[in-house]
């Protein structure tokens, strides 16, 4: 890749992490029209795809708030090691691990197991840090129930 391309790329990472915490914060019918008003903006500015996909980028977001509101659909239990550079306020990720589960209670069990199970790791260095997401990561460890 050029040095231009990466560049470009860079500047546009920073706009889309703009743009990702913009949808978080929003309710399910602030998305429901943020998507819609998206919609019209592809259809006025000659079908512009960088606004379809953030009309699609919303519709995600709000079926994911739909789901975690019913606790149903696929979910993630993940812990996470972060060992912590005290002198730059600074972490990093030394060990992941996750499990997809059928349902938000199977991965709050989960959890709590993953985080039991690497208390081990964690000192005045080092974190060990449990969460739950409902979106799809691109990858698979183990399942549960």
């Amino acid at each position: 890749m050029t040095f231009e391309a990466e560049q470009a790329i860079r500047e546009i990472q920073t706009h889309i992490f703009g743009i990702d915490g913009k949808m978080e914060f929003l309710t399910e019918p602030a998305l429901k029209g943020f998507a819609f008003e998206a919609r019209k903006l592809v259809e006025n500015d000659l079908d512009n795809a960088v606004w379809r996909g953030i009309a699609e980028a919303a519709d995600r977001r709000r079926e994911i708030l739909a789901r975690y509101s019913t606790g149903s659909g696929v979910w993630y239990a993940s812990v996470d090691v972060i060992r912590w550079d005290t002198s730059r306020h600074t972490g990093r990720t030394d060990s992941f691990v996750h499990e997809r589960c059928n349902s938000k209670k199977e991965a709050e069990e989960a959890a709590r197991r993953l985080l039991a199970e690497n208390a081990k790791y964690f000192s005045a260095e080092n974190s060990v840090e449990a969460q739950l997401r409902q979106w799809q990561y691109r990858f698979s460890k183990t399942s549960c129930g």
